[in-house]
């Protein structure tokens, strides 16, 4: 199995493992509510998230390193089919890893919490459940976007910093610079950033709320993708 598959699975294990500790040594399990559940679960989500981005950018990058995209496009000289093609691929081999990662994190961790006393399950009262739903929705997204990179860059390595070091660096000095500049709330300007309020569970916290931050994403997302397309049309393989 290559190495763009077992990055996300990977990924998941390690938030199972994580919520089924947490479960298993929490102090006071009877204490511990949905929204905490979802709360953690959401947090580590994004990591998985960005893992998947890391693996659909891999996955159409090793073709253009390897030239096996070649015999694709000689079979469908359509390039932009095919693009597209793998970008609705991409998108739901996101939503599948997303979907497997938050139903084995919840029920381990709901399974041990309320098998020591707790009270936990989905409720679309605290947000637990729209969270429960963003997290499959943000696996999705990450999946388009470090796909759009790969095609639009062609370069593994690269693509892979960007979907890193882009909410974790990029933004971050971005939204500085804009606070700086006398500009209220900058993180709302951020895309990246913004989409991670599909995962936790009071959209309050979060600029610009739930849906908009999913949909300013998964534009910049698509517009990737797109870039990627037109680039890729206009370029020999």
């Amino acid at each position: 199995m290559r190495l763009n598959v077992w990055l996300p699975l990977g990924a998941v294990l390690a938030l199972v493992v994580i919520t089924a500790l947490v479960g298993l040594l929490s102090s006071e399990p009877e204490l511990f509510s949905n929204a905490d559940l979802m709360g953690l679960i959401g947090a580590f989500s994004i990591l998985v998230s960005m893992m998947i981005g890391v693996a659909t950018s891999l996955g159409i990058t090793s073709e253009f390193a390897h030239n096996t995209i070649r015999p694709t496009l000689a079979a469908t000289p359509n390039r932009s089919v095919v693009f597209a093609a793998k970008a609705i691929v991409s998108v739901l081999f996101g939503l599948a890893v997303g979907t497997v990662a938050v139903i084995t994190s919840y029920l381990a961790g709901s399974l041990l919490l309320n098998g020591r006393g707790g009270d936990v399950a989905l409720s679309g009262d605290d947000g637990s459940l729209a969270a429960f739903f963003g997290v499959i929705v943000l696996a999705g997204l990450l999946a388009l976007f470090g796909y759009g990179l790969g095609l639009l860059l062609r370069n593994g390595p690269g693509a892979v910093s960007i979907i890193i070091l882009w909410p974790l660096l990029i933004e971050g000095i971005l939204s500085g610079v804009l606070s700086v500049a006398g500009v209220e709330d900058p993180q709302r300007f951020m895309p990246y950033g913004s989409a991670f309020a599909l995962v936790i569970t009071d959209s309050n916290d979060a600029s610009g709320g739930r849906i908009s931050g999913g949909l300013f994403f998964g534009i910049v997302a698509l517009a990737l993708v797109v870039a990627g397309i037109v680039m890729n049309n206009r370029r020999d393989v």
